[in-house]
């Protein structure tokens, strides 16, 4: 035992918190990897990251904490040909996933907003502008 310290003190590790940010990459990252989600984001925002040269890590996601539950509000943009209701219901549970095991926090609510669907053959470059 260190000399100074009494068995019985109180001993202080002191805390953990985590950041917003840090809980909105985990929820951008979980919605990315899913099949139809196109991308985050509104139109506005979408053409102002590609503007600075990439999506944020962020984009599209706002969160809200409250004590130790978070609420988590998602826009996405969906691609064309995917069922809508689906693809949202897949990012609410896959975003819930990842962020209660991620941050030991339990996550209240994911709210998904579609904000744009992507049409793939509207794409400069795509086979009919080559015709």
């Amino acid at each position: 035992m260190a000399e100074g310290l009494k068995p019985d003190a109180e001993v202080n590790d002191g805390g953990v918190t985590i950041a917003d940010t840090v809980v909105a990459k985990v929820a951008h990252n979980a919605c990315r990897e899913i099949d139809g989600v196109h991308g985050l984001g509104g139109a506005t925002s979408r053409a102002l990251s590609s503007l600075r040269g990439g999506e944020s890590k962020t984009q599209g996601v706002s969160v809200d904490v409250h004590e130790d539950t978070i609420d988590i509000d998602l826009t996405v943009v969906v691609t064309h040909g995917v069922n809508i209701p689906q693809v949202a219901e897949t990012c609410r549970a896959k975003v819930k996933e990842q962020v209660e095991s991620i941050t030991g926090m339990s996550v209240r609510a994911v709210n998904v907003v579609v904000s744009d669907i992507y049409f793939p053959e509207d794409t400069p470059g795509s086979a009919d502008d080559k015709a």
